[in-house]
């Protein structure tokens, strides 16, 4: 949500574009200087080696390699130092921004709010007429054999199995499902997200008049 509203404000996109970026460079260049600092201590091992081995064999000591890898190592730690103070300033101008623009930005938000609860309200509205006519459906059913009781038929098999239930039959106790009255009731409720229904004045003063 709160990325909908970076979008709508092109100068807080710029500055939450810049911080990213400075976040996207600095985790590479965290990554470049442990590769360097790993290089560096591999180079100096195998420096150490060589210089043993020659002076061993009485031959000239070869060009190391660790001073140019750890020159590169300063380079780069310098660079990230650099980078994190970029991110620091960066990350400062973000939230001086959006601290003057704190209530510009909390009634985007509560309208982006509101535009979600109106979408929840309209599926939840849907979902509720459905819900009822299935439960019309089922109270139909439920008077046609109370009213009209199908004939009864002979037993004529051998003793069956039975369940025993204790107390009222509901949905929860034969089906495991939650209660009718807890579903109507939680669709309802996402119902009433969204906005309310407004009665104009002169309606109400016409319907008093007319009873």
């Amino acid at each position: 949500m709160f990325e909908q509203i970076v979008e709508s404000m092109p100068e807080l996109a710029k500055l939450e574009s810049t911080v990213s970026e400075l976040e996207r460079k600095h985790a590479e260049g965290s990554a470049r200087l442990q590769a360097l600092a790993h290089k560096v201590q591999q180079a100096r091992e195998g420096d150490l080696n060589r210089e043993a081995l020659a002076l061993n064999a009485g031959r000239k000591v070869p060009s190391p390699d660790e001073p140019g890898l750890r020159e590169q190592l300063d380079s780069a730690a310098r660079a990230l130092e650099v980078l994190e103070r970029r991110l620091r300033l960066a990350e400062g101008e973000k939230a001086r921004y959006i601290s003057k623009h704190h209530g510009e930005i909390l009634d985007l938000l509560a309208g982006a709010h509101a535009a979600e609860g109106q979408r929840v309200a309209a599926a939840a509205g849907e979902a509720l007429a459905a819900l009822l006519a299935y439960h019309r459906a089922e109270d139909d059913a439920r008077n046609l054999q109370r009213l009209h009781p199908a004939p009864a038929q002979e037993n004529v098999g051998g003793p069956q199995s039975v369940v025993t239930v204790w107390g009222n039959l509901t949905t929860q106790n034969a089906g495991g499902g939650p209660a009718r009255g807890s579903l109507e009731g939680t669709l309802r409720y996402l119902v009433g997200l969204g906005a309310p229904t407004i009665v104009e004045a002169g309606a109400e003063e016409g319907e008093e008049d007319a009873a």
